[in-house]
């Protein structure tokens, strides 16, 4: 027989808008969750519940109420950061044929967010290295994959008759998500540096840019 976990109630299915912490009153919640989203930060181990509550200025019982657990606070900001990027990437509206111009597009925004977003983007960061680990029973299936929505959209939105007609088409378009996503995995390096970051990111666009332009050189007619 599996033993429930302790904490069974809030690793679950749901929706943010129905979690309880959004009872509370607006400008509270988003202060605890700005200081939950620091604090993990630094990484699930090295993060601290006591510092949240100080940084938030709430009682630890409040915490526990709302989240159950340091694991349900995870949790909760997994599927707050997931739903935020969710909603920006449900406004690109991708209006090219053209499969590489899209996935640019993408990427500029996906780089251009980690800006905006800078506390959520670090966050994820640091998640997903430790997803199996602290969720050994697997994540709740309801958490929005941006990625594979867009990825559709980009698919559905190209005319593959831009590639060259000698060439796999299924093959050079993976070949160019590849890139993509190989380019997006390299900019973790700069974990929660966000000044370098900054300072580097027209110099990381341009580079990007160049690798569409050479896939656009060998895959397109």
């Amino acid at each position: 027989m599996v033993r429930k976990s302790k904490d069974a109630e809030f690793i679950c299915e749901y929706e943010i808008k129905d979690h309880k912490i959004m009872t509370m009153e607006e400008e509270k919640r988003e202060r605890v969750i700005a200081a939950a989203l620091k604090e993990f930060n630094k990484g699930y181990h090295s993060a601290n519940i006591d510092e949240i509550i100080k940084e938030a200025g709430i009682s630890k019982g409040l915490i526990f109420h709302y989240f159950g657990s340091k694991r349900g606070l995870f949790l909760f900001l997994l599927k707050y950061s997931a739903e935020i990027i969710n909603n920006e990437y449900a406004k690109v509206i991708l209006s090219s044929r053209d499969f590489l111009e899209n996935v640019w597009e993408v990427s500029k925004l996906a780089m251009e967010m980690t800006l905006q977003y800078p506390l959520i983007y670090g966050f994820i960061g640091k998640a997903v290295f430790v997803l199996n680990e602290i969720f050994p029973e697997g994540l709740p299936k309801d958490i929005p994959n941006s990625n594979e929505g867009l990825l559709q959209e980009i698919l559905k939105k190209s005319d593959r008759s831009f590639f060259r007609d000698d060439i796999d088409r299924d093959k050079a378009q993976n070949v160019a998500l590849w890139t993509m996503k190989g380019f997006s995995d390299s900019l973790l390096a700069y974990g929660d540096d966000l000044e370098n970051y900054n300072a580097n990111l027209d110099k990381l666009m341009k580079e990007f840019e160049e690798y569409v332009e050479l896939l656009r050189k060998l895959l397109y007619k």
